[in-house]
């Protein structure tokens, strides 16, 4: 049976991976994976497979490896694929996209029978979807202001755990100070019961004196109740305003302590959001940074850009013309760069401008954009067919287009060792055939040494 094997290989950094690859199945005979097809990455990472692995009632085992040296560890990088079987005919193998993992690879081993050494072997790739998941520092690289933007989040963190911290040392100091007011309240329960027992035993005494007949001992035995009831007083009395020291010291330590608890979490809280608004500012980084990194590699062709600008133009006048201002666009002149690629003209990308060695590549391009003049029906002139400037030199090129009524404005574009004849027309805009109107300006591009 034909079977048909493909998939995408990239680097870590996201670009399109080369090199070569190979496909291994495992063989029941032999116990152990063989390699059967190898193929070589095309510019964008890609590669097909078609082979016969003969017809069977079961499919083989199947992985995508990297090649290596004979007695080398293998290198897998994906074990499974969507397989679709169309039946006595092809079987479909397709892995998707696959994302290097390079020198984090992920080393499989199994030491339990019936494993051994010979049995290990490398995870060397991962679903690119998987990959993308993780922090791309391919991304920091193109915008380096996202690692200092995303620091302080870090040191916040390192704040907010510190405080959390002594958040926790001032619970516990919180919870020993509760329970040391809890002692004292018990402490003064345990008096107030003792002051009741004397109280109580006074009461009784003075019960007795009152009952028994007076006595000449009774002034001194009246006289040592009194004082042992000063002395309970004053005990009393002392003990409660200790207690009640104890107590506004330890509730003025406590309301300090709240109030410290209050700001710390005031503080995380703060932290918190400015984080959370650090992580946002990052991942909006990230976007912008993928963006530039985008238009970097983007090439917009000439005329795509001069139809774009005409059509801001014209919607430009058309706004003007809804809001009632009593004025229209008049010539809009620009002086572009372009770029010679074959046999179209193209804007530059960034790094072609960045590239000192492309500067020679650049032509100068001016263009106007005239507004159109309505004089009636009656009046509006014929258009003009532009003719076919190719091969005329500048001097011809220009008399044709005098005798025509246009104006013509010529670009030039170095040959080099290239053999082309010099000092011809090899391009031109608009295109001959084109109607345009009398005195419209025709750009022809000339070769030169």
């Amino acid at each position: 049976m034909q079977w048909s094997i493909t998939g995408t290989l990239f680097e870590p950094d996201g670009k399109a991976a080369s090199g070569q690859v190979e496909i291994q199945t495992f063989e029941l005979a032999r116990s152990q994976w063989r390699s059967v097809a190898k193929a070589r990455l095309d510019a964008k990472g890609n590669f097909a497979i078609n082979l016969n692995l003969g017809d069977g009632p079961q499919l083989p085992a199947v992985r995508l490896c990297e090649t290596v040296k004979a007695r080398e560890t293998p290198r897998v990088l994906a074990e499974g694929a969507l397989v679709q079987v169309e039946p006595g005919k092809r079987v479909h193998l397709a892995f998707g996209d696959i994302e290097r993992l390079g020198d984090q690879a992920v080393a499989r081993r199994e030491r339990s029978a019936p494993f051994s050494a010979r049995d290990d072997y490398l995870l060397a790739g991962t679903p690119r979807a998987v990959a993308q998941l993780t922090v791309n520092m391919a991304a920091l690289r193109v915008n380096p202001q996202l690692v200092t933007r995303a620091q302080p989040a870090s040191t916040q963190l390192k704040t907010q755990a510190a405080l959390s911290k002594q958040l926790e040392a001032q619970s516990v100091e919180l919870n020993q100070k509760v329970l040391l007011i809890n002692n004292l309240e018990r402490e003064k329960q345990t008096h107030a019961n003792e002051l009741k027992q004397a109280q109580l035993k006074i009461s009784t005494l003075e019960k007795q004196l009152k009952d028994k007949p007076a006595a000449a001992g009774n002034e001194q035995i009246e006289l040592a109740t009194q004082q042992i009831r000063l002395n309970l007083n004053e005990q009393i009395l002392r003990q409660a305003t200790e207690f009640e020291l104890k107590e506004s010291d330890l509730q003025r330590t406590l309301n300090l302590r709240n109030q410290e608890i209050a700001q710390f979490s005031e503080r995380i809280r703060d932290l918190t959001k400015a984080s959370r608004e650090a992580a946002e500012e990052a991942a909006r980084a990230r976007e912008e940074s993928e963006e530039l990194k985008a238009q970097l590699d983007t090439q917009v062709d000439a005329d795509q850009l001069y139809g774009n600008i005409a059509r801001q133009l014209q919607q430009a006048q058309t706004q003007l013309s809804k809001d009632g201002v009593p004025y229209r666009l008049g010539r809009v002149s620009l002086n572009l760069k372009t770029l010679v690629t074959g046999n179209s003209l193209t804007l530059p990308t960034l790094s072609d401008l960045k590239n000192k060695g492309s500067a020679g590549l650049f032509t100068d391009v001016a263009l106007e954009y005239l507004p159109e003049v309505d004089d009636g029906p009656d009046t509006a002139p014929a258009g003009i067919t532009v003719p076919d400037f190719s091969d005329l030199t500048e001097t011809l090129a220009r008399r044709l287009a005098r005798d025509l009524g246009l104006e013509l404005e010529a670009a030039y574009q170095s040959v080099g060792d290239s053999g082309q004849p010099v000092g011809q027309a090899v391009r031109q805009l608009p295109a001959k055939g084109s109607e345009v109107a009398l005195g419209e300006r025709v750009l022809v591009l000339f070769t030169q040494t």
